[in-house]
């Protein structure tokens, strides 16, 4: 049976509510790649995702596009049901998932009828409400910021972040910049063998405020993909001289010129990084399945929760993920108290001579046919909106194979 009282927005809701709902309410599973909503049609219910993701999307120009995902605990529907109009997105899922259907009336009846209930809906509206709405009014969007982070260091955060980016650029031909902001001990000038003559720092010597010609200006293009890569001062102890407000500055700049921008931060949680996890639009928080990553993530979203980070916004993601470290998935989703939205194998034998060739390894032919790359092509696929044509995604059969489950 459903504990809805594990889901939080569902939490402040009384027992004898929550049971009425589990009861009443029609709960359906789906098969990975079901569309549930299309943009444009009725909308009569709110949507509780229960088990799985899903990724809102819409379409420009016969081009779809991924607004932001939602996960086990959150909702979809209030700002269509709210302001009565038809559907503003495409619901589509890329791991097998399973929906509850809360009819219109009856949640109308709990905003009524319980006030705090009302307050987490209205924060949650105010949230989406401007993207949802004002996005139908303009062709295109801003850059979406995607964010790879962890307080501790190992989780191969640099990695992941410089292939994801190099597969966008490259294979979904979006424009793209990655944004090295470990300042003080950055790598992604060797995992993508790039020059170091320009990088951050020497925007420092120009006047601001800054414009889109000055900062590409400073910005190295990685040569097999189009990538445009701003790199960390050569020096660590420069590092202190790049303020948050000066990356907040250099992201509403970049913000017009890109699709994505792809930030690869520092271990810690100083000024910057908060800067940093507040202008993103996506927070991919990297983990192992090492108690200690398990515990640590855990105080993270929690720490997250306080600081009032939109749930939407974090993403779990599980690096190097095999059976024999003693884990498993359900486990660690149970101690987080949190989905995990993307597993990434453990491929030793592909990434580490990636890493020291400084050639990405979606760009090698050794990872042709590998579980870690096509995880690399589900966070992609996710990101952008699209796959590529006859591809499948689907994260039930990659679990699979990677955990060796009948």
């Amino acid at each position: 049976m459903i504990n809805l009282a594990e889901f939080s927005f569902l939490s402040t809701l009384p027992t004898r509510e929550l049971m009425k709902l589990t009861k009443t309410c029609r709960i359906q599973k789906y098969n990975s790649g079901t569309r549930i909503v299309i943009e444009g049609e009725k909308i009569n219910d709110l949507l509780l995702v229960v088990k799985g993701q899903l990724s809102i999307m819409k379409s420009y120009g016969g081009e779809n596009k991924t607004l932001f995902n939602i996960d086990p605990g959150d909702i979809y529907g209030e700002v269509e049901l709210l302001n009565g109009t038809k559907a503003l997105s495409t619901l589509v899922g890329y791991r097998e998932f399973e929906l509850m259907f809360i009819p219109k009336n009856e949640f109308l009846r709990l905003i009524g009828t319980y006030e705090q209930f009302a307050i987490e809906t209205r924060e949650l509206y105010t949230r989406r409400a401007s993207t949802l709405l004002e996005v139908t009014k303009h062709k295109g969007q801003p850059a979406r910021v995607i964010t790879f982070y962890n307080v501790k260091g190992g989780a191969g955060k640099s990695v992941i972040s410089a292939n994801v980016a190099v597969m966008l650029a490259r294979f979904w031909k979006k424009k793209v910049v990655l944004l090295d902001l470990n300042l003080s001990f950055g790598d992604q000038a060797i995992l993508l063998n790039l020059p170091v003559e320009k990088h951050i720092h020497k925007l420092k010597q120009l006047k601001r405020p800054y414009n889109i010609t000055m900062i590409e200006g400073q910005m190295t293009t990685h040569p097999e993909s189009g990538l445009k890569v701003l790199l960390p001062p050569p020096r660590p102890e420069l590092a202190e001289e790049i303020s948050g407000e000066m990356i907040s500055h250099i992201i509403d700049i970049l913000r017009p010129h890109y699709d994505f921008i792809i930030i690869d931060t520092h271990n810690q949680m100083t000024e910057l990084e908060l800067k940093i996890l507040d202008a993103s639009n996506i927070i991919m928080l990297m983990m192992t399945m090492e108690i200690t990553f398990v515990k640590n993530t855990r105080l993270l979203i929690d720490l997250f929760q306080r600081l009032h980070i939109p749930r939407e916004k974090v993403k779990v993601v599980l690096n190097r993920a095999f059976k024999s470290m003693g884990l498993e998935p359900a486990k660690v989703e149970k101690s987080l108290a949190y989905a995990i939205s993307y597993f990434i194998p453990s491929e030793g034998d592909i990434v580490v001579p990636s890493i020291n060739k400084g050639v990405p390894f979606v760009l090698s032919r050794t990872s042709d046919g590998s579980t870690i790359l096509e995880s690399i092509k589900h966070i992609c696929a996710s990101l952008a909106g699209g796959m590529e044509k006859k591809q499948t995604w689907s994260m039930f059969s990659l679990l699979k194979e990677v955990f060796k489950l009948n």
